[in-house]
C-alpha cells in the first residue's frame, strides 16, 4: 500500500506568492547617459474625476516632483554642465515679469557670444528678499567669457551700477571663507548632488511678498539631455530579471547613502532624520526611474545576452555547417 505525505504547508509563504498582485513587466527601457527609465505600457487611463476639469494654475512653490526632474536633468545633461554663473542685483529690487525679463535677455546674450551652448538656470531669494539666478553652462570658464557675460548682465540688469559690474567681472576676497570668489567659475555637477543642497534651502524658494508672478523655478535649453536608447523588451533575454538585479542595486547604493548620512549625523552630533526610501521599478505597477544605473543596466543586458548565446551554442550540434562556421555574436 502506498503512502502519499500531504505537504507541510498548504500554501505560499513567498512574498513572491501569486496571491500578491503580479506587476505587469516593463514593455521597454530608455537608457539616457546615468538614468534608465522603466517603462510599462498599461494602456489608455481615465482620469480622475477632480482633474477632468482642472486648469494648471501658476506655480507658487518648489514641488519635490520639480526638484526630482531638476536633479535628473542636471545628471544627463548631455554635453555636460561644466561652469556656473551666478546673476545678481545690487540696487534693483525687480519684479517676478522683469526678472525673467532680464535672464532671457542674458541667455541671448549667452547664445550670441557662444552659439550652441547649453545650461541650467535656477530661481532663489535672497534673505533681503530679491532674487538671483545660478546658471550652469556647458562652456568652461575663460576670463574673456567672463568679462563678456558680465558686463551683459550689467547692461541687462543694472546698466548705471559700477558696483553691480564690479561684482560680476572682477575678483573678490571673501573674508569668511578666506577664499577667492569669481561671479563665474569652472564646476562639476557630479550627479546633481549639489543641485540637491541648494534645494533643500527652503527659505531660499519662499516667494517674497510683492514679488508677483513667479513662473518656473528653473529651466533649461532645448536639447540639453538627449532622447535616450529605447532597448524594446523582446530584445532582452529575461526582463524580469534584470529588472529586479537592477532595482537591487539602486535600493543597496540608497541603503548605503542613509548610512552614511546616519554616520555623518553622529559625528557632529546632530539628529539624523530618516527618510522613507521610496520604491523602485520592481515594486511600482507604473513607469519609473532607476537613478544611476545606465551604466550597471548595459552591463547586466551584455551579461544577459551573452549567456543567452552560450546556451544557444549547447544546443547546436557538435559539428555546424560551412555556412555557420563563422557566426558571430549577433549582440
Amino acid at each position: 500500500m502506498r503512502w502519499i505525505c500531504p505537504p507541510l504547508v498548504l500554501m505560499s509563504i513567498s512574498r513572491r506568492s501569486d496571491s500578491l498582485k503580479r506587476l505587469p513587466l516593463p514593455d521597454r527601457f530608455v537608457v539616457l547617459p546615468r538614468d534608465v527609465r522603466v517603462v510599462r505600457d498599461l494602456g489608455p487611463q481615465e482620469q480622475p474625476e477632480h482633474l477632468k476639469d482642472c486648469k494648471r494654475g501658476e506655480v507658487q512653490m518648489f514641488s519635490p516632483r520639480s526638484a526630482a526632474r531638476l536633479t535628473r536633468v542636471a545628471r544627463n545633461a548631455d554635453p555636460a554642465l561644466v561652469s556656473q554663473f551666478c546673476l545678481t542685483y545690487h540696487q534693483a529690487n525687480p519684479t517676478g515679469a522683469e526678472a525673467k525679463k532680464h535672464l532671457d535677455a542674458w541667455l541671448h546674450a549667452l547664445k550670441r557670444a557662444v552659439p550652441g551652448a547649453k545650461y541650467l538656470w535656477i530661481l532663489e531669494f535672497q534673505t533681503r528678499g530679491v532674487p538671483h539666478f545660478h546658471v550652469w553652462l556647458s562652456v568652461p570658464f575663460s576670463v574673456e567669457m567672463w568679462q563678456r557675460l558680465g558686463a551683459a548682465w550689467n547692461r541687462i540688469a543694472e546698466p548705471e551700477s559700477q558696483e553691480h559690474l564690479w561684482w560680476h567681472t572682477k575678483e573678490r576676497w571673501n573674508a569668511g571663507s578666506r577664499k577667492v570668489e569669481r561671479s563665474f567659475m569652472n564646476w562639476e555637477m557630479n550627479g546633481g548632488g549639489y543641485l540637491r543642497k541648494y534645494m533643500s534651502k527652503e527659505a531660499q524658494k519662499c516667494v517674497p511678498p510683492g514679488f508677483g508672478w513667479v513662473g518656473r523655478f528653473w529651466g533649461h535649453s532645448r536639447g540639453l539631455v538627449p532622447e535616450g536608447q529605447e532597448v524594446l523588451a523582446e530584445d532582452v533575454p529575461d526582463v524580469a530579471d534584470i529588472t529586479r538585479q537592477v532595482s537591487r542595486y539602486v535600493e543597496a547604493r540608497r541603503r548605503r547613502g542613509a548610512e552614511v548620512g546616519r554616520k555623518i549625523a553622529k559625528e557632529r552630533g546632530r539628529e539624523y532624520r530618516p527618510m522613507k526610501l521610496r520604491k523602485t521599478a520592481r515594486g511600482q505597477p507604473k513607469s519609473a526611474w532607476l537613478n544611476n544605473s545606465a551604466g550597471v543596466f548595459l552591463r547586466f543586458l551584455e551579461h544577459q545576452r551573452a549567456e543567452d548565446w552560450e546556451r544557444l551554442q549547447k544546443l547546436l550540434p557538435l559539428e555546424l555547417p560551412e555556412e555557420l562556421q563563422d557566426l558571430e555574436l549577433p549582440f
